[in-house]
This record gives structure tokens, sequence and C-alpha cells, in this order.
């Protein structure tokens, strides 16, 4: 059964209870959610460019750094506009430093608890901002 018979017969079922007309309608995102999805490629291209020049230099001793500089420069100055320091640190260690060109990828561990901090993904990588950004408010309100 398709998405759109389920949502029909789930529209008969309340039309049915209510004994009334009723509509559904898909539920729209929500800012954080845009701003997630956003984020998310953002990072997402990002890591693939810096993965292609580190690839283009290696394989054909092609370097576009002199190239790619202006535009990462603005793209760091993005980033200052919208993330504290602390954010931008966590941000550049997951494009620059977390996947290593020898195919190791390093972990990022809770100083407390000693447990794996998630970072394989950009959305762990949102998620881990938003605690960061809970916890600094937290600390700012006492």
């Amino acid at each position: 059964m398709s998405k759109k018979e389920n949502v029909k017969k789930i529209k008969k079922y309340i039309d049915e209870v209510l004994n009334t007309k009723s509509s559904l309608s898909a539920k729209r995102p929500l800012k954080q959610d845009k701003l997630r999805n956003l984020f998310c490629t953002v990072l997402t291209e990002l890591q693939f460019i810096n993965a292609r020049a580190i690839g283009m230099k290696h394989d054909y001793a092609v370097d576009f750094t002199e190239y790619d500089d202006p535009f990462f420069k603005i793209i760091s100055s993005l980033f200052k506009l919208h993330f504290t320091e602390k954010q931008r640190s966590m941000i550049n260690w997951w494009l620059y430093d977390k996947f290593l060109p020898s195919g190791d990828i390093l972990i990022l561990n809770d100083n407390d608890t000693h447990e794996e901090i998630p970072t394989e993904t950009a959305e762990d990588i949102w998620e881990l901002l938003q605690q960061s950004k809970l916890k600094d408010e937290e600390e700012n309100s006492d």
C-alpha cells in the first residue's frame, strides 16, 4: 500500500469517527529543520570540495589551494558570523582533521565518561553543536 493510499485510508477513518469532512496536510518543516538541512548540506559539500582538492593534488599534482583559498576565507567569515569559536573548532576538526589522508578516522571521546561521541556525519556534528549551544546557554544563565 502506498503512502498516498495510507493517507486516504486514515482520512476516511477520521471522517467516519468524527462524522465530518476533514483534511490532512503534510507537516511543514520547522525553522530548526531547515537550518539543520542547510548546515548539513554545506558541511557535506565542503567536505567533498576538500577531498577533491586533496585527491587532485595527490593523483595529478594539481594544486588548487590558491584558487580555492578566497572561497574558504569567505566561508570561514560566514561561519564566524554564526558560530562561536568553540563551534567553529568542532566544524573545522570534522572538515579537515577527522578524516586522515591515510584513510584512518579520528574519534572524539567525552572527557568525563570517555565514551565515543558520534561524529561520522554532518548530522552528528549538528547535534553536537546544538548540545554545545545548550550547555553554553545554561552556563551563561547562572
